[in-house]
């Protein structure tokens, strides 16, 4: 009985600590799977998110440049595939990183060490530092066969900017290049990155926002050490606009070396719809090497003289001073004393004449074709500054074009109390010297207004753009429109169509009857240098098409040197007339 009562006693024990295991069993159970979820489940969002960061990250596509064509089709700016080496500290120790850096300077032959301290200094270090840019492809070459022997880089296809015209175009065209610190906050606002390119003068500068394109994303797996693993994800970048210019290449080349060693500027426009056909000036530079110094044989300038630099118009300014005073009521017909010189009382010198002799007696219409300074001055002294002045702003002085490209300037009018104008300095804003000066393209407008009855239209160089799927956009020019009498036009036309013909001052430059050109020459003195040389004409008078505008820089009489030049512009156009009307 006794030994019953042991065995019973002993079997009680057994079950009772076998249940007390049993649920420390279940408790730590149960504390493992809470530990668990909270790992898998209450912070799966956080951890993925570390994963993510320290394994999977987002790359930049460059999106292409849009490219830049003729009216014809013909490339002015295209891009060059090219490769970039980026490189980055991720997971690399120094030494990794400078193995790689070493081997890169031996292939590139170029020194990285200061791009390398910048590299090691990136935080989060996963970020990229841009090594080199616009590789061709037997520099890049070596490098991509062994890209998975070099740890912390990254090479991605680029585009070059290149230009096939080079300095041809510049002037227009403009450049690409690196974003300046003054600029780079609000371009960062815009999205760009410090390494980026962007538009600095030209086309290239007033379309930035059509030409850059879109930057696509791709997701990509890096192992332990940094080197690709795979791509997760890619969002494409999007190509920018192409552009169509109004501008005429071969034109545009025709020009550029007729002008080429002579200071100066010729453009041709077409005055009804405002399209710029010839914009080009000497000295300029090539946009394929714009830091390029200058040479004895090849000066160097930046600014595209046309729009960006004021010269006094000289004579070209007297169909300003004819139309204020046909409008202040100037009788046309009546002929004024012209004996060489001018004499103003209170002043300390005589206002010469064009002709040292004198014209003799003579009227509007012979004052505009021969260039008769004396005329005017006497016309002037009639009608006053003020309405002088209101009509210089109807044709556009003083005012900027509107023109498509960057950085114009507005010229200078006197407009501050033009009551207290000096009688003197009067006489010389009459012949357009003085207080007066105009970009060439300001001049060349008042005569595109002259010529379409009082109607201004936008310059521009913009015909169209189309983006990455073919959707094409028109450019549309503002315009607004001056009363200019019809009466007053027909008297003034007859002295510009005069300056062309027998006796006027473009006479020996030799125009045809049949292209009815009518124009002005101009002759401007400026303190310390040779007179400039000025010609602007427009044809056929009677249904205008074309403007051109030629200013040589210390070029002497305007008749001899930029009239010439107007009539082989005007020749090469009437002998392409049917391809330069047609878009």
């Amino acid at each position: 009985m006794s030994i019953i009562s042991a065995e019973f006693q002993d079997r009680l024990r057994f079950e009772k600590r076998l249940r007390l295991l049993k649920w420390l069993a279940i408790f730590i159970f149960l504390i493992l799977a809470s530990r668990m979820a909270q790992w898998t489940i209450l912070r799966h969002r956080q951890y993925s998110e570390l994963a993510r960061n320290n394994y999977v990250h987002p790359q930049r596509l460059e999106a292409p440049r849009g490219q830049i064509f003729s009216r014809d089709g013909k490339p002015l700016a295209v891009n060059r595939l090219t490769y970039s080496i980026w490189v980055s500290p991720f997971r690399l120790s120094k030494e990794e990183m400078h193995k790689t850096i070493v081997y890169l300077e031996d292939v590139l032959g170029r020194d990285f060490s200061e791009k390398e301290e910048s590299a090691l200094a990136l935080r989060p270090r996963w970020k990229w530092q841009l090594l080199a840019r616009n590789l061709p492809m037997e520099l890049a070459a070596p490098i991509l066969e062994r890209k998975w022997e070099l740890p912390g880089i990254r090479i991605t296809p680029d585009f070059k900017r290149y230009y096939p015209e080079g300095a041809v175009t510049a002037s227009v065209i403009g450049y690409v290049g690196r974003i300046s610190q003054e600029r780079m906050s609000s371009y960062i606002e815009k999205g760009y990155t410090p390494d980026d390119l962007a538009g600095v003068a030209g086309i290239e500068n007033s379309y930035e926002d059509l030409l850059r394109g879109e930057a696509g994303t791709e997701i990509v797996q890096r192992d332990a050490h940094g080197r690709y693993v795979d791509t997760l994800e890619t969002s494409p970048a999007v190509p920018g606009h192409d552009l169509y210019l109004s501008l005429d290449l071969d034109f545009q080349k025709l020009a550029y070396y007729k002008l080429e060693g002579r200071h100066g500027v010729i453009i041709v426009m077409n005055p009804a719809n405002g399209n710029v056909l010839v914009m080009t000036c000497y000295p300029t530079y090539d946009s394929n090497e714009p830091g390029a110094p200058p040479r004895p044989t090849r000066p160097v300038s930046y600014l595209n003289k046309a729009i960006q630099e004021n010269y006094p118009p000289a004579s070209t300014f007297k169909l300003v001073t004819a139309m204020a005073g046909l409008d202040a009521g100037i009788n046309p017909q009546e002929e004024y004393d012209c004996e060489g010189s001018y004499i103003l009382p209170e002043w300390k010198k005589p206002f010469m004449c064009e002709l040292p002799t004198g014209h003799g007696r003579i009227n509007m219409r012979n004052a505009i074709k021969e260039s008769c300074n004396v005329y005017f001055y006497q016309i002037a002294r009639k009608i006053g500054a003020p309405r002088l002045l209101q009509w210089a702003i109807l044709f556009g002085y003083g005012l900027e074009t509107d023109i498509d490209l960057p950085f114009e300037v507005g010229g200078k009018l006197p407009l501050q109390s033009p009551d207290s104008i000096p009688t003197g300095e009067l006489l010389y804003m009459s012949i357009g010297q003085g207080a007066i000066s105009a970009t060439p393209l300001q001049a060349l407008i008042s005569y595109c207004i002259f010529a379409n009855g009082g109607r201004l239209v936008q310059p521009h160089l913009l015909l169209h753009h189309k983006d990455a799927e073919g959707h094409r956009t028109e450019f549309v020019p503002k315009s607004r429109d001056t009363t200019l009498p019809e009466e007053s036009r027909r008297l003034i036309m007859e002295g510009l169509k005069g300056v062309v013909s027998t006796g006027g001052t473009a006479f020996q430059a030799g125009f045809s009857k049949e292209w009815k050109a009518a124009g002005k020459t101009g002759t401007a003195e400026r303190p310390g240098r040779e007179n400039d040389a000025w010609f602007i004409c427009f044809a056929p008078y009677d249904a205008p098409e074309v403007a051109i505008l030629v200013l040589i820089e210390e070029g002497g009489y305007g008749g001899a040197t930029a009239a010439p030049l107007a009539r082989e512009m005007l020749d090469y156009y009437f002998q392409n007339r049917v391809r330069l009307q047609s878009q």
